[in-house]
């Protein structure tokens, strides 16, 4: 390829052209064999995606109502509940992108969390039909499925051989970074939309055709992806930002020729995406309860980030390694292993250097090249970490993206989906090129072997087998049945609908399994209103809390609840009665209707003390479940005025 050849250079979609053009059929003929051969490839594909994606989490149905994959706790508790928030506001005309039924009374602005709206609103009928747990369960199904189905089709745009196109997906889909974060993150997993946005980048620049329309499809697909996953739309555009500024450094004449073109189909983009995401990102900047600055802290976020050992180290995730092997992958990026994603394994790093090497002219390998390895620096963190050690000396590019505003909050090892998209591009185009040229380049003025496409297409298969066998995840992942505590669903229940409800265990930001109010809230309904929430919250003037700070004063009311749930403070609270004034008027400034202590891991026993001091009167046992309701006409008996 000379150097005035586009980086992006199009291919025919269809596969290789034919000396001579098929006459077209009649329209009223049966199909040919001609038209079923081109279509049993992508049929094929989907067909196989879609079975990998289906047993994913086991035998379970897909749309199952007694089981959460991976785990019922923690995030996947807050990934259900979020699935649920969008499906009841839309039919109670209640706002999809705030709530007040968690963090009660302020509430939760859910574009500050991972709350991906756009999927709880497609999801919606499911959720109306079958709950919420079926709705979380097809949808992170479908996440594999159809990410691999965008990208093997959007690899077609680069490629002729259909199973390489094929395989990309496979790569793109079934990585290292989806395999871990379908454990908990299904904001992250859910991306059919980056290689689509890929595509329309390449008719932006490359192709140049109907650059408006484009660009205004290509904000529409933004404006989504924001309501999906802000974070993955702020890596796809700092990866996009630095693939146009390595293209224009690699082609500086044709960059000087197309940037007026270039900027009207992205003016095109940037208008569509505020037309369509404008409410969306005012509640996000301006909203209710908004959290100005980082959602998270900085400090907390830095002990997660790769090592350079992470590229060849897996984790327990991959079935293939040695127990030496697990162990280093185990412990690297802050010992968690759903965060470890950038594993590439040895075996994929040579077919990656093969077709860095043997395709080096080619514009597209160059580009895809310059992002993979942009994108592996990028999840090392601000400076250089090997073996657990860091170089402050050596600083790499996120010390730069942690500092741009909107976009600091992003974790640096989950720039690894960028780095894997990247790969799938190289791994395809390097599979096809290898199909069609063979593994050593034709000396010039020397007569070439006759092509044998069969042997070479078998070459490429077993390189691929070979590459791709270290990323083999451990299949199937765990599912875990689950049900919803009676108390918060019988018809009988004492707690009414609308009521605010104090749940033990409390949904506040500390780590564990503290969850599971959420999931007990999402399903039931969201019939009741609850006192705390597990994200990122603000208070009144818009800073962010962390811990108990989301709760009330006063303390020795938070230090009862805390303590029940996680044993601190040590030693516990004195169970007198300035402790039971304290939870009094805690109760009476949160207006709290029923209280319910499920037990559900903690020392239930010691809770209940605190509130039958205070309230002066046991629970009620309701299925297993303690609880108090009508709890303002218990704080309002003669006995405490």
């Amino acid at each position: 390829m000379s150097a005035t050849t586009p980086v992006l250079a199009p291919v025919t979609l269809d596969g290789p052209s034919e000396t001579t053009a098929p006459s077209l059929p009649d329209d009223n003929d049966p199909p040919s064999p001609w038209r079923w051969k081109r279509l049993a490839p992508p049929v094929l594909a989907v067909a196989v995606y879609c079975v990998l994606s289906a047993f994913v989490y086991g035998p379970h149905s897909p749309v199952t109502r007694t089981t959460l994959p991976p785990c019922a706790c923690e995030d996947v508790a807050l990934q259900t509940w979020f699935q649920a928030w969008p499906a009841y506001a839309i039919t109670h005309g209640l706002n999809p992108f705030y709530s007040a039924w968690a963090a009660y009374p302020s509430g939760v602005n859910l574009m500050d969390n991972t709350a991906a709206p756009l999927l709880g609103l497609v999801f919606a009928p499911v959720t109306w039909l079958l709950g919420p747990f079926a709705s979380l369960s097809l949808a992170v199904r479908l996440a594999f499925a159809l990410s691999a189905t965008s990208m093997c089709f959007v690899l077609r745009r680069w490629t002729q051989w259909w199973p390489a196109a094929f395989i990309g997906g496979l790569v793109y889909a079934f990585s290292p970074f989806m395999v871990g974060q379908a454990q908990a993150h299904l904001f992250l997993t859910f991306v059919p939309l980056p290689p689509i946005m890929l595509a329309l980048v390449d008719e932006l620049v490359v192709r140049r055709r109907h650059v408006v329309r484009k660009g205004a499809l290509l904000g529409a697909v933004a404006a989504a992806q924001l309501l999906i996953s802000p974070e993955v739309l702020a890596m796809s555009g700092v990866a996009a930002t630095a693939g146009l500024v390595a293209m224009a450094i690699r082609h500086p004449v044709a960059a000087r020729e197309r940037w007026r073109e270039v900027n009207r189909g992205l003016a095109a983009a940037a208008a569509s995406l505020l037309a369509l995401a404008a409410y969306p990102l005012w509640v996000y900047l301006r909203g209710p309860y908004h959290v100005t600055g980082p959602q998270h802290l900085i400090s907390n976020l830095q002990e997660y980030h790769d090592a350079v050992e992470s590229l060849i180290a897996p984790t327990i995730l991959q079935r293939f390694g040695t127990s030496g092997m697990f162990a280093t992958g185990n412990s690297l990026t802050a010992n968690n292993p759903v965060e470890h994603t950038a594993y590439l394994g040895f075996p994929l790093l040579c077919l990656l250097v093969l077709a860095a090497v043997r395709f080096r002219r080619e514009g597209i390998v160059q580009l895809f090249c310059v992002v993979a390895l942009g994108a592996w620096l990028v999840t090392l963190g601000p400076v250089l970490y090997i073996a657990n050690s860091s170089y402050t000396a050596i600083k790499l590019p996120y010390e730069v993206i942690e500092r741009i505003p909107l976009i600091d909050s992003g974790l640096d090892v989950r720039y690894s989906l960028i780095m894997y998209l990247a790969v799938s591009v190289m791994v395809a185009v390097g599979l096809d090129r290898l199909r069609r040229d063979g593994l050593f380049a034709t000396v010039e003025g020397r007569q070439s072997r006759p092509a044998r496409p069969k042997a070479r297409a078998a070459l490429c298969v077993a390189v691929a087998f070979v590459g791709l066998l270290p990323l083999v995840p451990r299949l199937p992942y765990q599912s875990t049945p689950f049900g919803v505590p009676a108390v918060f669903t019988a018809k009988q229940s004492p707690i009414a609908d609308g009521d605010v409800v104090l749940s033990f265990p409390l949904p506040v930001g500390y780590i564990g399994a503290n969850d599971q109010a959420l999931l007990w809230q999402a399903g039931a309904g969201m019939r009741f209103k609850l006192i705390g929430f597990r994200g990122a919250l603000a208070g009144k003037h818009h800073q962010p809390l962390v811990n108990a700070a989301v709760l009330l004063p006063p303390a020795a009311a938070e230090q009862v609840l805390l303590w029940g749930l996680y044993g601190q403070p040590s030693p516990p609270p004195p169970l007198d009665a300035a402790t039971s004034q304290a939870i009094r008027t805690f109760l009476a400034r949160y207006d709290v209707d029923a209280i319910t202590v499920v037990p559900w891991g903690g020392p239930p026993k010691a809770v209940l003390a605190y509130f039958t001091a205070a309230l002066g009167l046991r629970p009620d046992d309701f299925h297993g479940a303690y609880v108090w309701s009508r709890v303002q006409g218990l704080l309002h008996r003669p006995r405490y005025q």
